[in-house]
């Protein structure tokens, strides 16, 4: 049995703000289909907490002490070609620093905001 707990959110750009969608609520709807609004943005749930025990989705900026570069802030991504969840601080030019994002990583970190709400974070 499989115990990894399968959430999402969805940003609505109409109402600017997140809805929560429960996989285990979701398995007992039978036929229904649900309705995504146009242009939302399903975001899912990486299965790790940042140090505050906050659920970290992607799209999520935190802020991580990395060594001799001090804080750096990025953005939570999903890269099928990395194998999973990435935190990517650089995406200028041919420099895309980044490192795999696993349970030490997210246990260093804060999430200070999100690329819906708070994309400024990453200027």
């Amino acid at each position: 049995m499989n115990n990894r707990v399968i959430n999402f959110r969805m940003w609505h750009p109409q109402t600017n703000r997140f809805y929560y969608l429960y996989l285990d609520e979701l398995i007992g709807i039978g036929d229904r289909v649900i309705n995504i609004p146009e242009n939302s943005v399903l975001q899912q749930y990486t299965g790790l907490t940042d140090s505050n025990e906050k659920e970290i989705y992607e799209g999520d900026i935190l802020k991580i002490s990395y060594g001799a570069m001090g804080d750096v802030i990025g953005q939570v991504l999903y890269e099928a070609d990395h194998g999973g969840y990435i935190f990517q601080w650089e995406r200028k030019g041919p420099n895309q620093n980044y490192i795999n994002l696993n349970c030490d990583v997210a246990f260093e970190s804060v999430i200070i905001g999100n690329v819906n709400e708070n994309s400024e974070l990453l200027n």
